[in-house]
């Protein structure tokens, strides 16, 4: 062991207690060598004043400032001879003689104290700052109810088009998808703190890396680590937190402080010494009892909605196939439901209708839906299929060869094309030809596509290319599959170009036919209203005899993405329902190396300011207010000044109409 690393230990393992009774005697010597530790600053013990004195004499103190940072008060010596160095009192220890009431009171929490802190600033020194960042959400142990790094990273993936970057509409989608509000205030403050290059754009580690930064300084807000003296001013940049800054005024004294005494209120303006007490109760109280600014809405360290963030319903695996020193199964895929795309048992309130249409055998795939939560119910006939489509969330077809009468092809298709334009999921499974007749009838109505022939298959599909032979691409719905099996005897698509870029191929036969294909992901090809859809020509692997490699996890994965979660976050809608048509719309967008819609509050109060000029185009600034901020806009020059931040940040601002799916949560 180096004799760094010996001393680390040592400072970690010494007793808050010993030190505080030896801080008297080592005064004298900390002040002057100040090369042992510039990091931290020496503290100095009470100097001993006549009896009739009652506040202590240390020469300055920390008080907590409206902005969450610490400032520094000082006061005079009273009858001391001897010169003291600076005091910084730690608003996270209570005194001495109050330890053992407070630890019988509560759990003890971890509290970053000086000596915590030193060790940890020494360890910066010998280890990698990255590999101790990684670490920093564990560091705040059970208190945290965030998203984790990997889950953080998950996000990122889900709404970054490229996989390596996110811009403003996307960073919007993320921030919801944590249980957040996606303000305006937060994005452009995302942005500015991460965007180095301002092209608009950031990437995953600095993503991270903020998301971990804030975190950190939560959870020193709610006193549940020391205090930084590097704290993020959330009052004048407008924050990312979920605390309201209407609600945020600066407060002079902690919610708990007992009011001062007209004798100490007098003493007080004689001499800034009394400050000592007034900060120590501060701190104290304010470790304890958080402003309800903090308290206001969730954050990283209250219970989140269950339904409000997307890591309720995916794994941090999502869009990842196999990780490293993970165990694998017989076809050489990971093992283990962690690496599915959905969480199990998260899905209770949903439910899939299956179509059996087929009906040969039991379908192998059933238990596994309802390891996820998954509600099922079945139809048998064509009728009581469309009946029962109004109950489920989900439509899942086995196609037959044969009509049985108890509907018309046109009733079949006009209640499913119904289903899918209001948001709902279809599961189309072909096999060979002439087992193609209920999911043709389906494609053709919505696609103008339809499936054909008998391939012989009988072989696994690897990871790669979908338009290659024998590979399917990467995708949510692949998550966690290396090798898949294709079927026994499949069908396949000739000719999807009359879908117009709705479908994408998902994968390609043993014999290079497209035999699996799945909605289009780019936003701009398909309806927003509309459902996901996934159509496979080889549903004979659903059956017991047939289930080989990796079809559990690939029609889990199936039924998860079509839900289409990550898309109803990115639209503001609820998780489960109809999700209406879209209308055209007026949106106000401000330029931040690319043009981003303003949140949907702040979009109304600009668009009432343009609708009163409008009408009185003479004065052509207008004043707007939007939650903390107040901006002066010009509608002649289509530009927003922030009259309020400090900076006075202008920007260009444009409108434009588009057609929008009306959010119905922030």
């Amino acid at each position: 062991m180096s004799t760094e690393q010996q001393n680390i230990e040592s400072i970690t393992n010494t007793d808050v207690a010993t030190e505080a009774t030896n801080t008297a005697s080592n005064t004298t010597s900390t002040s002057t060598d100040t090369n042992t530790s510039a990091s931290t600053t020496t503290a100095t013990t009470e100097t001993t004043t006549n009896a009739t004195t009652t506040a202590p004499t240390t020469s300055s103190t920390e008080s907590a400032s409206s902005n969450g940072q610490t400032t520094t008060t000082t006061a005079p010596q009273a009858n001391t001879n001897t010169n003291t160095t600076s005091t910084t009192v730690s608003t996270n220890s209570p005194p001495n003689n109050k330890r053992k009431e407070i630890d019988t009171q509560q759990p003890p929490k971890y509290i970053e104290t000086r000596i915590r802190k030193k060790a940890r600033e020494a360890l910066d020194l010998i280890s990698n700052t990255k590999q101790r960042q990684a670490s920093l959400f564990n560091l705040l142990g059970n208190d945290y109810t965030g998203p984790t790094e990997q889950q953080l990273e998950m996000i990122f993936r889900l709404f970054s088009r490229n996989g390596k970057t996110i811009g403003a509409d996307e960073l919007k989608s993320v921030i919801r998808a944590m249980g957040k509000r996606p303000l305006t205030r937060r994005i452009d403050k995302i942005l500015n703190e991460c965007d180095e290059n301002g092209n608009g754009t950031i990437e995953m580690d600095e993503f991270v890396r903020y998301m971990q930064k804030k975190a950190m300084e939560k959870a020193k807000t709610l006193g549940l680590l020391g205090e930084s003296d590097d704290d993020d001013d959330d009052e004048n940049e407008g924050g990312d937190t979920d605390e309201e800054k209407e609600d945020a005024a600066p407060k002079k004294k902690a919610a708990n402080a007992k009011p001062k005494s007209k004798k100490s209120t007098k003493k007080a303006a004689a001499t800034t010494a009394t400050t000592t007490t007034a900060a120590a109760t501060t701190a104290a109280t304010t470790t304890t009892a958080p402003p309800k600014s903090v308290m206001k809405q969730p954050s990283f360290f209250q219970p989140i909605k269950k339904g409000s963030s997307i890591v309720h319903y995916y794994t941090e695996n999502a869009g990842t196939h196999i990780n490293a020193n993970v165990e694998l199964d017989q076809y050489s895929n990971p093992k283990g439901v962690e690496h599915d795309l959905g969480v199990e048992g998260a899905f209770t309130q949903f439910t899939i209708l299956i179509g059996r249409f087929y009906n040969s055998s039991d379908l192998e795939c059933i238990k596994d839906l309802k390891s996820k939560g998954f509600q099922i119910i079945e139809a048998l006939t064509q009728k009581d299929f469309i009946n029962k489509l109004a109950q489920s969330d989900i439509a899942l077809i086995i196609s037959g060869y044969a009509n049985d009468n108890t509907t018309t092809e046109q009733e079949f298709t006009d209640k499913v094309e119904e289903y899918h334009k209001v948001g709902k999921g279809l599961f189309i499974w072909n096999d060979n030809a002439p087992y193609v007749l209920h999911g043709n009838w389906v494609t053709k109505r919505l696609y103008g596509i339809v499936a054909d022939g008998n391939e012989p298959g009988k072989q696994d599909l690897t990871l790669g290319n979908g338009l290659d032979k024998q590979h399917f691409s990467s995708h949510l719905v692949t998550s966690g599959i290396v090798n898949l099996y294709e079927g026994i005897t499949i069908s396949s698509f000739a000719d999807i170009t009359p879908a117009n870029g709705k479908l994408e191929v998902l994968a390609s036969s043993s014999q290079g036919n497209k035999i699996m294909l799945v909605s289009s992901t780019d936003p701009t090809k398909v309806d927003a209203n509309c459902g996901r859809v996934v159509i496979d020509s080889g549903f004979t692997k659903l059956f017991a005899q047939f289930f080989s490699a990796g079809t559990s996890r690939y029609v889990k994965n199936c039924c998860v993405w079509l839900l289409a979660l990550d898309h109803r976050f990115r639209l503001g809608v609820e998780v489960s329902g109809e999700i209406q048509k879209p209308k055209e719309t007026p949106v106000w967008q401000y330029l931040h190396g690319t043009w981003n819609d303003y949140d949907t509050d702040a979009g109304k109060v600009v668009e009432e300011a343009y609708q009163e000029w409008l009408t009185n185009p003479y004065t052509d600034v207008r004043s707007v207010k939007s939650g903390a901020w107040a901006y002066q806009i010009d509608f002649k020059q289509n530009k927003q000044t922030n009259i309020q931040h400090f900076a006075h940040t202008t920007r260009d601002i444009r409108r434009v109409l588009k057609n929008v799916v009306k959010p119905t949560i922030n």
